[in-house]
């Protein structure tokens, strides 16, 4: 049975605030320690705000439970896409939602004030966009990791890494057993992809890893028997039960039913794979992996078809993993000097193309993964938490390194968003109800460099406050030591796309929460 709780916002402000407050304690690098109870077991150890997020799914209270549930999309939303930003976003969106009550509270229309935030964000995304600058450095790249992570070691690995393979390299991570963090460089490539599959996937995984599998790729639409028994039978006479990966236009019908259930049944290790691209794009990408891994591009009209499959015509690599949005190849097996001159011929393209596009992107992209742009970080610990807990950071870090080089850095420890005060009190309009909304993102931006004071426990955060707003610059609070230092020189830097990104989500858990007026739930 349904139940129908009219005018919830208080309940929903308190789940709100509770779950915000649990998640701020981990902002900063001096991280609080949040204790999950799991009954008679254990008590769990969280530090980690998208974590939390997933793991604390239930408050007492319908309309407290509805707005924590608010709180824990957007938090959740956050960490899927950079693995980063949920402390923050949770920081931004309390402090916008519990200032827009106070507003309603005396008077303010709420549909107006929205207006007002709605705009001021606007203003302050753009402000921090506009701020941002290119990363460029294994030093500078090093230290955006640190700011991340607070790992040192993983740092300056990940940092040099960066630097030599840049952000259209592949990254992908080894497990150890032994104490170890260390790098290797290896030719190799990814594309966006999915498996063609689900049944040809681990159970209980989300990537699938075949090694030294043979490769066939085909530019044709595979949907008949005939079109892969000759490529599955050279399989099975294979040694070693060699695995297979399918890549095609596309994979149905008989085709992807042989594979599966061969694969169900033990006779061989199978994936498919099919490459998201459309069009020319689809063909290039698939010209590009037949030629990275030394096979022959099947096709009908080349007069290559699969149905007459030889065993040459296979390519090789020393590992592909397939996930569900991708597809990764290390050490193909092609001819150097093939992909070199292909990829000479895309750097000519590239210099015809004056202003930079979607196309000039991909061919940077295609020229990146013919030039073997692979780096395979290895990490091990002497427990498996340890081990767990550092592959997730330097996860973390890899997101938060791809977005800084793709949109810029700017100073971090809240002190960017500091500086888009002044644009934003730029978005008022004259409107009393609208420009309240504008104030209230004002107020709301001074938050997260609290909350990064208050973590620290060195100082009163609105002293500090005070201190940086005084001085100007990229002045800001170094939470490691407790003293003011300039944000650049010392390295303490954001991504500007988390931080934007950050700062929409919150504005849009905020405003949901604000105008939320009825919630159902089960009785």
């Amino acid at each position: 049975m349904k139940q129908l709780l009219f005018q919830p916002q208080a309940g929903i402000a308190r789940g709100f605030a509770q779950m915000a407050q649990l998640m701020a304690a981990t902002l900063g690098p001096q991280r609080g320690v949040i204790w999950n109870a799991l009954g008679a077991g254990k008590p769990e150890a969280l530090t980690d705000s998208g974590v939390i997020a997933r793991r604390v799914t239930e408050l007492s209270g319908a309309a407290e439970n509805s707005g924590a549930m608010i709180m824990r999309g957007a938090a959740t939303e956050m960490h899927e896409r950079y693995l980063d930003g949920a402390a923050l976003t949770a920081v931004l969106a309390n402090a916008l939602l519990d200032g827009a009550y106070r507003l309603i509270a005396a008077g303010v229309n709420p549909m107006t004030l929205r207006s007002g935030i709605d705009a001021a964000i606007r203003a302050a995304a753009q402000s921090i966009l506009a701020a941002a600058q290119p990363v460029k450095g294994q030093e500078r790249l090093a230290q955006i990791v640190l700011t991340a992570t607070d790992d040192a070691e993983l740092a300056d690995i990940l940092g040099e890494l960066f630097d030599v393979l840049g952000r259209h390299g592949a990254y992908v991570v080894d497990e150890y057993a032994a104490p170890i963090l260390d790098r290797e460089y290896m030719d190799g490539g990814r594309w966006s992809a999915r498996p063609a599959s689900r049944e040809l996937m681990p159970p209980a995984a989300d990537d699938l890893v075949l090694e030294n599998p043979l490769i066939f790729v085909s530019d044709d639409k595979l949907e008949r028997f005939d079109q892969v028994a000759p490529a599955l039978q050279l399989v099975f006479e294979a040694p070693d039960k060699t695995p297979i990966l399918i890549i095609a236009r596309e994979i149905t019908g008989e085709a992807l039913q042989a594979l599966t259930l061969n694969h169900v049944r033990g006779r061989l290790t199978g994936a498919a794979a099919l490459l998201l691209a459309s069009g020319d794009a689809l063909r290039a990408d698939l010209e590009d992996v037949s030629l990275l891994v030394g096979g022959q591009l099947t096709a009908v009209e080349r007069g290559t078809a699969p149905g007459r499959f030889r065993a040459e015509w296979f390519g090789r690599a020393q590992r592909v993993i397939l996930k569900r949005d991708s597809l990764t190849i290390i050490g193909g097996a092609g001819d150097k000097r093939l992909m070199q001159r292909r990829a000479g011929d895309l750097r000519a393209q590239l210099k015809t193309i004056k202003t930079p596009d979607e196309n000039w992107e991909r061919l940077r992209l295609r020229i990146a993964r013919l030039s073997g742009g692979m780096g395979v970080l290895k990490i091990g610990a002497l427990t498996f938490s340890e081990r767990d807990e550092r592959k997730d950071r330097a996860k973390k870090a890899v997101r938060v390194l791809e977005t800084a080089l793709e949109s810029g850095a700017v100073p971090g420890g809240g002190v960017a968003l500091l500086h888009a005060i002044p644009a934003v009190c730029a978005a008022k309009r004259g409107a009393v109800e609208h420009d309240a909304g504008v104030d209230l993102v004002a107020r709301a931006l001074t938050a997260p460099f609290l909350q990064i004071v208050a973590n620290t426990g060195h100082a009163a955060p609105q002293v500090a406050l005070h201190a940086v707003q005084q001085n100007g610059g990229d002045l800001g609070f170094d939470a490691r030591t407790g003293e003011y230092v300039s944000m650049w020189e010392t390295g303490i830097l954001d991504s500007a796309a988390i931080l934007t990104a950050a700062l929409q989500s919150a504005g849009s858990a905020a405003i949901m929460a604000l105008t939320t007026d009825v919630v159902i739930v089960e009785k």
